[in-house]
């Protein structure tokens, strides 16, 4: 998503009138739940009892409970996620993205399989695009994903957030700017406070900001009463040395290269699966949905 390489200059008077990024005289072409759910969880098994008779009594095996910890353990190993006894309980999260070049979009599938086996609810939502289509299209962009678009005020429908966002000079993209400037109502009324977030992003290079995304969106959540919750070091693979890869203590990451050729590589999904997972399982518990 997040190219280090720059367009030719003669894109330049398109770009510069949207938003474009310059740089060594080319273009960059880098690019609520309903709180009654809480107090009304689904009634324990209860093990059979077989009433006695006049002649013998026969015990009745109890059933093996079901242990929603055995469900939520999180796994630094990534695990094919299946259907959950949470599925229709757990919080209702929002992965809410913004891709240029599919790598953001690539990572969403692994973090929406993570949450999803933590036992939350999951909706995929792309921020609005703030570039034209003849700037995209000199970009090299291929089409957008045909994920619903999100608006300011469906943000109140969900119980948490995780954003996945390219990297632009290390902070996010202007188009989460333009739409987070919009919240101003939810700020005035309150309306996220105490909704956790979290954030998996794409650099160009291993030091084009895997850990400054996260750190400079702090402020913007801060404002809004909103608590962040990181991947630390849930997953060993952030520590490998094996290959070149994305991840930090604030999230899930990939690297797309200065030309943005690469892809996420199985590790990087591996640990965007675990984020997911982890996120999920921390904000049931703030969610009171545990």
């Amino acid at each position: 998503d997040s190219r280090d390489s720059c367009l030719p200059t003669a894109v330049a008077s398109a770009l510069s009138a949207n938003s474009g990024f310059f740089t060594m005289g080319g273009i960059c072409s880098r690019p609520a739940a309903d709180p009654a759910d809480a107090t009304n969880p689904p009634p324990e098994r209860q093990p059979a009892v077989q009433a006695a008779s006049s002649s013998s009594t026969q015990p009745t095996a109890t059933p093996a409970a079901t242990t929603p910890a055995a469900a939520n353990e999180a796994e630094a190993i990534p695990v094919t996620p299946g259907p959950t006894a949470r599925a229709s309980t757990g919080p209702k999260v929002a992965v809410i993205y913004y891709s240029t070049y599919g790598h953001i979009r690539t990572m969403v599938h692994s973090i929406k399989e993570g949450l999803e086996a933590s036992g939350a609810q999951v909706d995929v939502l792309q921020f609005p695009e703030t570039l034209s289509a003849e700037v995209l299209g000199k970009m090299g962009a291929p089409p957008k994903a045909d994920d619903p678009v999100v608006t300011v005020p469906m943000l109140t429908e969900y119980d948490a957030f995780m954003f996945g966002l390219p990297g632009r000079y290390g902070m996010f993209p202007a188009q989460f700017k333009q739409f987070w400037d919009g919240t101003g109502s939810h700020w005035q009324s309150g309306a996220l406070v105490g909704k956790p977030w979290g954030v998996f992003v794409s650099t160009g290079t291993q030091n084009g900001g895997q850990e400054t995304i996260g750190l400079t969106l702090v402020p913007q959540m801060a404002h809004h009463g909103m608590p962040f919750i990181p991947l630390g070091y849930r997953d060993p693979k952030v520590f490998s040395n094996d290959e070149p890869h994305g991840a930090s203590p604030y999230g899930a990451g990939t690297l797309a290269g200065p030309d943005g050729s690469r892809q996420p590589s199985e590790l990087e999904k591996g640990v965007a699966f675990t984020h997911g997972k982890s996120f999920g399982e921390i904000a049931a518990r703030l969610a009171g949905k545990a």
